[in-house]
């Protein structure tokens, strides 16, 4: 994703609610924002709804099978790179699962972590950045029912 893409995007939440961890890849060295950790999800494509392009972007990046009743919407929020410039909407999902696992990672991610949220590491790609300083994380930790 280059910095000033307009396109919306669509990221999880993953929330185990047993550990009270929330599940992280970090970005390999290959792509954009490599080291950097994020949420998983990108891009909606074009002809996408935000819930459609978040499940084929877990499938990709963590091989994650999830079907989109099981995303519980967080919020949207609108990403602005210059006052007075279009934004750019960012959905937010959240899943709650019963129990930590690890993804099947694809070549955009070189690790994963489950942290907790107040040992959160200190570099993020801007999507997670932004629903970090926005309270997300809090708000997926008191959202739904583990799946």
């Amino acid at each position: 994703m280059d910095k000033g893409s307009k396109q919306p995007g669509a990221w999880a939440v993953i929330y185990c609610a047993t550990t009270g961890k929330f599940l992280m890849g970090k970005r390999s060295s290959k792509v954009n924002q490599g080291g950097a950790w994020n949420l998983f999800g990108g891009r909606v494509d074009s002809g996408e709804r935000p819930r459609e392009a978040l499940v084929r972007e877990l499938g990709e990046e963590a091989g994650v099978n999830v079907k989109t009743k099981h995303l519980t919407k967080l919020e949207t929020l609108t990403l602005r790179f210059r006052a007075g410039q279009d934004g750019r909407d960012m959905h937010y999902f959240v899943i709650k699962t019963a129990r930590e696992f690890s993804p099947r990672l694809n070549r955009e991610h070189c690790d994963f972590r489950w942290f907790k949220a107040k040992q959160l590491p200190s570099r993020f790609n801007p999507p997670t950045s932004f629903a970090i300083k926005k309270g997300l994380l809090e708000k997926a930790a008191s959202r739904s029912r583990a799946i």
